[in-house]
Order: structure tokens, then sequence, then C-alpha cells
């Protein structure tokens, strides 16, 4: 770490949950951390509301689910598609108990719950520094470092940083991303909507009957979505049609006449009314330089996946351990290229199927169902789960899936997490105790990438059989990076994988290369 006070290895502008979730995954790096937000206190209002079993497995690797799972609320009901004469149309289905990342499939929370406890984490870092209330007025980037002034409180206060890399995680607003001039790619939804939170009153009869899941209403009189959150809290989304009032449209006394059908003013509170504009858009552009987007500064979703935050925080866990390593000297600068490469065409894999379902909400079309989203084998209702997207191309060995996809976790009987051999590092799960065989150079990779190798439980070993592999090398963001299919191709593995770290992205088939050339 730098000795200068003002000069920090990485500066992160925004510390809602990406930049928030970003600085504890570096905390536990060697390097100088320095995150700057704006505001001084936490945004007392929800916002996102839903997160998957993906991110509940990000939050584990950071050190901080068991708190998260505290005060989040996991469910296993799904979401339905209702038609306007309350006809199921789709449903997007749920899973009861644990799925394969080792936690419940979908969480929903109260945002500011989550951002204190994220902020809590990062208490436990020396290497981190958090300025509150400092707004980012200038960012100057040369070839050595970066500059940025801040302003303190709103005031004529000015202060003055020094960075190799800054990441913006500062939202869709972000001042960081006019540092990166770039169109943006429109996938098609462009839409305001009416977002109505509410708090539920103690004895509410009609809230005690709503139903405790999702719900989509797919009337084109008036498309709308019904969150339930928890017991003592719900939210409306409501679209905004064409001959709206939109200054009556966030009125009490007209939001009531919405919600009529379902409670009244004697059930709840409203606690938010705020109109937004749902978007479905990715930057082409990421990165310039040492300054580089995650989160909404890098591409927007519409809300209805309950997606947005989620494709934020897998691009903070795609992106720390990069940084990590590049700043640790064990990784080429190139490898922050592959994180955009790779981030770009999974988050698109998300936005298409969101705005998918924005489409089916507006319309309520069975046809349009129809070619959407596929029918199950024997269901009567149209059934869709989250896609598992392949990342794009990037720091993974070329190939079919599984490869460079999120690989499952592990639950043992007594209640052991696979991911919890080494949290937020390089795992290796090998059928055979292969590690006496290595030779001096593989070792040494093992040994400066912080390889943990683990010897395959019953679990990990069929999953192992599946992909017909010895061994399976998994990435601290825990994406599938490679297989081998016997010893002479765990060394392969190896050797490919310090290639890909010391050189940036290689796109050819290694392994099949070098098993050839070594057969010849």
């Amino acid at each position: 770490m730098s000795s200068n006070n003002n000069f920090f290895d990485i500066i992160i502008v925004g510390l809602g949950p990406v930049g928030a979730v970003l600085a504890n995954l570096l905390g536990n790096y060697d390097l100088s951390v320095l995150v700057l937000e704006k505001s001084k206190e936490i945004h007392p209002t929800p916002r996102a509301i839903h997160f998957d079993g993906e991110v509940m497995r990000v939050f584990q690797n950071a050190g901080l689910a068991s708190k998260i799972k505290n005060i989040a609320r996991p469910t296993h009901k799904g979401m339905h598609f209702v038609g306007k004469n309350n006809e199921t149309l789709l449903v997007r289905k749920g899973l009861e108990g644990v799925g394969d990342q080792g936690w419940e499939n979908n969480w929903y929370f109260f945002q500011p719950d989550l951002e204190k406890t994220l902020r809590a984490g990062l208490l436990r870092f020396s290497n981190v520094t958090v300025r509150l209330g400092e707004n980012v007025t200038n960012i100057k980037d040369s070839d050595s470092k970066i500059s940025v002034s801040t302003q303190v409180d709103l005031s004529k206060n000015e202060c003055w940083y020094e960075g190799t890399w800054m990441i913006g995680c500062d939202g869709a607003r972000s001042i960081v991303s006019k540092k990166i001039p770039s169109e943006n790619d429109n996938l098609g939804l462009d839409e305001k909507w009416l977002v109505v939170d509410l708090t539920i009153r103690d004895g509410s009869i009609r809230a005690a009957k709503l139903p405790d899941y999702t719900i989509q209403h797919c009337d084109p009189q008036r498309p709308m979505t019904r969150c339930y959150i928890s017991p003592l809290r719900r939210r409306w989304e409501i679209m905004i049609l064409p001959g709206d009032n939109i200054e009556s449209m966030g009125q009490t006394k007209f939001i009531w006449s919405l919600l009529e059908p379902w409670l009244s003013p004697e059930d709840a509170d409203i606690e938010r009314a705020q109109i937004y504009t749902f978007h479905s858009l990715i930057r082409k552009e990421w990165k310039n330089d040492h300054i580089v987007l995650a989160g909404d500064s890098a591409h927007q979703s519409p809300p209805f996946l309950g997606q947005g935050l989620c494709a934020g925080i897998r691009d903070a866990s795609a992106l720390a351990w990069r940084l990590g390593l590049i700043l640790e000297k064990k990784a080429s600068e190139k490898t922050i290229n592959s994180y955009v490469e790779e981030r770009k065409s999974h988050v698109r894999e998300f936005i298409d199927l969101a705005v998918k379902c924005g489409k089916t909400i507006k319309s309520g079309d069975p046809k349009l169902i129809s070619k959407y989203f596929q029918q199950e084998t024997g269901t009567q209702t149209n059934v869709f789960d989250f896609p598992k997207p392949q990342l794009g191309l990037g720091d993974w060995v070329k190939g079919v899936s599984p490869l460079g996809q999120i690989s499952p976790q592990f639950l043992s009987k007594d209640g052991f997490l696979s991911d919890n051999y080494a949290l937020y590092k390089f795992i290796m799960f090998q059928k055979h105790d292969l590690k006496r065989l290595f030779s001096r150079r593989h070792q040494k990779i093992i040994q400066n990438w912080g390889i943990c190798i683990v010897k395959a439980t019953m679990d990990v070993e069929k999953w192992l059989n599946l992909l017909g592999a010895t061994a399976a090398l998994i990435r601290p963001d825990r994406y599938l990076y490679g297989i081998a299919n016997d010893f002479e191709e765990v060394g392969i593995l190896l050797e490919h994988f310090e290639c890909t770290m010391l050189e940036g992205e290689k796109t050819e088939d290694y392994i099949e290369e070098e098993k050839d050339k070594n057969l010849t």
C-alpha cells in the first residue's frame, strides 16, 4: 500500500450496494481503497427489493452472508403473470429450499438495511477509507495516475485524491461514465412507471388476504406489478399510459384510487411514490484506460425480474479479483478487458428476458408468450426460470457450457458450504489427491495464485463425473474457469491459467491444442 495519505490503489465512486460489495471484496487484498459517496446518509426509502441465490453467494464470499440473512426474506413462491380476468398466463417458477448456489434462489429485502450491513462490513478493513458527503466534481486521467477532486458537504471546501484505478459505481447518472465517451445499446424498453412503496398497518385484514408472492398484471388497460416484500411492506409498480396526467399520478388521492381494489388508507401508509423511467440499456464502452464502470453506470435493466441489483453485484464480484491480481502484479491489465467482454454478454441475456417480460405485461397476448417462453412438458401453464448465461470471451477456457457458467456450490450434511474452503479465492476440486504428483512449476502456480486444492466430496465427485472431468478450476467469482479429464490435462490447465493471467485472455481451445502437442 502507498504511504501517501492522498494516494490510493483504487478509488471507488459510489457507496450503493455495488460499490460497497466491491470495497468489501477488495478489503482482503493488500491494497489501499478509497470510497467516495456524495450522500452523508443512507437513502431512507427502498429502491431495489430482490436478489437471487448467486448474489447471496457473493455476500458469503465477502464474509457477510450470516448478517444479510438476518435482514432478508427467502421465498420459493415465484412470480405469476395474470391476465385481465386474473387467469394465469405465465409463471416464473420458484424453488423450495436450498438451490444450486448453496442458498435459497430468491430473497426480498429493505435496501437501507442492506446498505447499513454492507457499510458495517467495511469497518473490518484498515486499508479501506470511506469519505461520505464528498461529491466528485472533477476527474483527470493521465498515463500514470487518476486525480479526482471532491466538494465536501455541498460547501466550497475541496479535496483532491490520486489513484491508479477508478471504478464508477455511481449509478445511472454516473459522473465517472462521462470520462468514457460511449453510445448505448437500447434493448427495446424505455417507459415511465409509477413506483409506490407501502408500509402495512397492524391488523389489516385486506393486506393479510393478499398473495405472498409477486403478481404481474398483464392488462393493456393498466399494466401493473404487485410485489410482496415482507408482511409489513408491499410495492406497486404502475405503468403510465398515454393520456395520463403525470402530475396527478403522484398525488395521494389518485394513487389510492389505483390501489382501491386491494388496499385503502386504513390498511397501509404510502412510504414513497415516485415516477421512474425504466430503461433497457448497455453502454458500448465500460473502460477507458484505468477508469472502469460497474452496475447501473454500465447497464440498466427494467425491474420485472428483479435482476438490476444482481447484475451490478455480479460486476463487482467479477471485477474485484482482477483488480487485486493486477495490483499485486499477478495478472495482466488485459484481464480488465476480459471483465468487460464477459459481463456485457452475460448482462444482455438478463435484460433481454426482462424486456420480454415487460412486453408480456403490457400486452397479455398469449401469442407473445408462446413466442418468448418455452412451455415445459407436463405443465398447463407456461413456466420459465432465470437463465444461467455463459460468459462472453474472457478469462476462462473456451468450450461448451458449463464452462464459463456459474458453478454450483455444495452443501454437506453437516451444513458446510464448499466456497468456505477458500472464500473469494481460486478453488480446484480434484477427484484424486494429485498435489504430490505436481511438477515444481505447477506447485509454484498453485502457490503464487493461492489456488486451494480440495479433494472432491461425494457430491462434488458426482458433479465432476457429469462433466466427464477429473478436476475443475473455479474462479473467485465462482465461474467455472476450466476442467481437466486426466492428470496430464490438470497440468496443462494450470499452465493455461498462468498464461492467461500474465498475458491476458486466450480465446483458443488451449487445452486441446497443448494435449495434441504433447501427444506428437
